[in-house]
């Protein structure tokens, strides 16, 4: 009677051993019940390409009617986004410039496409593994261009030897014209892919006027060419694709 005691103790520590054996993990240790929420984050997944946003600039719109100095511009803009980081940028436009000087009466008319390539950065860091935000904080660099005719309507020019003074008119001059700009602005998306947003640029001219050429007044897409550069403001309506 003993044996078969002793047997059924045996027997039932071996069961109650294999029970806990068998709630552990590979190792020995126990296999946790729940596991801790704040470690199943979810992470953002972040695309080399993004969106295409495309932008049509109306602040000239309003602009070339409100001004009297005959000068004009229309432009509009394609940006990209890579890695919602990145946003490389396309503008082109037309310009053109109708301006009678008011001390030497002389009058300057010219018209032309424009260019100009660039980058820009977005300044607004969201969160690590947070959802990035569609309004954008931008600013970055621009590289212009235009190739364009002009004309000179009573250049006044005096002859230094004879003293005799003559009036000139010069038409279909050719000039081409790089410069460099700064810029910096915001894009707030309004409704659902429908962006509004400014940008203020700083222009540079590179180019510099040939020897007994005349330095154009007014360059299309970088505006009037005092030599010292110049500011302008673009107020833009776009949809992101």
């Amino acid at each position: 009677m003993q044996k078969i005691f002793k047997y059924i103790i045996f027997s039932f520590m071996l069961v109650v051993s294999g029970i806990a054996n068998a709630q552990q993990a590979p190792g020995g240790e126990p296999k946790p019940k729940f596991q801790d929420k704040k470690q199943k984050q979810d992470t953002v997944k972040t695309f080399f390409f993004n969106s295409i946003r495309v932008e049509l600039d109306v602040a000239p719109l309003v602009t070339s009617f409100l001004s009297s100095t005959g000068n004009y511009t229309y432009e509009g803009a394609i940006q990209a986004s890579l890695k919602n980081k990145y946003y490389p940028i396309f503008e082109a436009g037309f310009a053109g410039s109708d301006h009678t000087s008011t001390t030497s009466d002389i009058r300057y008319t010219t018209s032309g496409p424009f260019g100009r390539i660039g980058i820009d950065f977005n300044l607004i860091k969201p969160a690590k593994n947070a959802k990035p935000t569609n309004n954008l904080f931008l600013a970055g660099v621009r590289l212009g261009y235009s190739n364009f005719n002009y004309n000179l309507y009573n250049v006044v020019i005096t002859d230094d030897y004879w003293g005799v003074t003559q009036t000139y008119n010069y038409d279909n001059l050719n000039s081409h014209k790089f410069w460099f700009e700064v810029a910096a602005g915001i894009r707030v998306e309004i409704i659902k892919n429908i962006f509004m947003g400014w940008t203020a640029r700083h222009k540079s001219m590179i180019s510099k006027v040939d020897s007994g050429d005349f330095d154009p007044y007014y360059v299309p897409g970088f505006g009037v060419n005092s030599g010292t550069g110049n500011w302008s403001f673009n107020y833009c309506i776009g949809y992101k694709f």
